[in-house]
């Protein structure tokens, strides 16, 4: 692994996230080349599984990520990011293997308890590994704020992809609204509903380790925001400073 290739994923996650390099002051020194490398990690899974508009592209790359997640299992790594985290006695296998299944899920949730759920195996392998990555407690409440962050992840460019972000068809029968068509007020009154659906997931304190206590309360910030019109605009980084000071201190 080159020093070079491994700072180019980190700079590519946090270029779509970069609270959480705020969030990295909190994390001790001798632990932030592993919180950079789960984070990359993270950031290349998600867009593996829900940012590709090709299910063929889709299909191959979970499945070199899910062959090399159960490398790491065994020891072995290929990527600059995996080899950071190599070592780790993790269930790096069972993660391939949910991220396999979740890779060829065609979800139409009803509801938005069922979009959580659609999502809670993947989530809770995820957070797994990332318990023993980081020795902290796993559990349901973190599992749900990662589930939560997928779904948060997906707004608004998601709208226009073939699962629709994964809202319910209730709200989207609710507002009538029809992708492909420009109709504005119609997706800001859903994506207002959706929010404040998926808000109550999310606990007031977050849960799990540092990585993922940051990560909620910069999601809760967002959702929060989303709820009462202010749209997607860049929190200041003072206040952001203020929530990953908050989350890193609720350990």
């Amino acid at each position: 692994m080159t020093a070079e290739a491994f700072q180019q994923f980190v700079a590519k996650w946090q270029a779509r996230e970069p609270e959480m390099a705020v969030a990295e002051v909190f994390c001790p020194r001798d632990a932030r080349a592993r919180f950079q490398a789960w984070g990359g990690l993270l950031h290349e899974l998600r867009e593996t599984l829900f940012e590709l508009s090709d299910p063929r592209v889709t299909g191959i790359k979970a499945g070199w990520w899910a062959e090399e997640l159960l490398g790491l299992g065994a020891g072995r790594s290929r990527h600059p990011l995996t080899e950071v985290l190599a070592g780790v006695d993790a269930p790096w296998s069972t993660l391939g293997r949910e991220l396999l299944d979740a890779s060829v899920q065609d979800v139409r949730p009803g509801s938005t308890a069922e979009a959580i759920d659609s999502l809670f195996p993947l989530a809770g392998s995820t957070v797994a590994v990332e318990s023993a990555l980081f020795e902290s407690p796993a559990g349901d409440a973190p599992t749900r704020a990662l589930a939560v962050h997928w779904l948060l992840a997906r707004l608004p460019s998601g709208l226009a992809s073939a699962d629709r972000a994964r809202i319910p068809m209730r709200l989207i029968a609710r507002h009538g609204w029809v992708p492909g068509q420009a109709m504005v007020r119609e997706q800001d009154a859903l994506l207002r509903d959706w929010v404040s659906e998926l808000l109550p997931y999310l606990p007031i304190r977050p849960e799990g380790a540092l990585f993922r206590r940051t990560r909620t309360a910069f999601d809760r910030a967002r959702l929060e925001q989303f709820a009462v019109g202010k749209g997607d605009a860049p929190a200041p980084r003072l206040a952001t400073l203020w929530r990953a000071w908050r989350a890193a201190r609720a350990d």
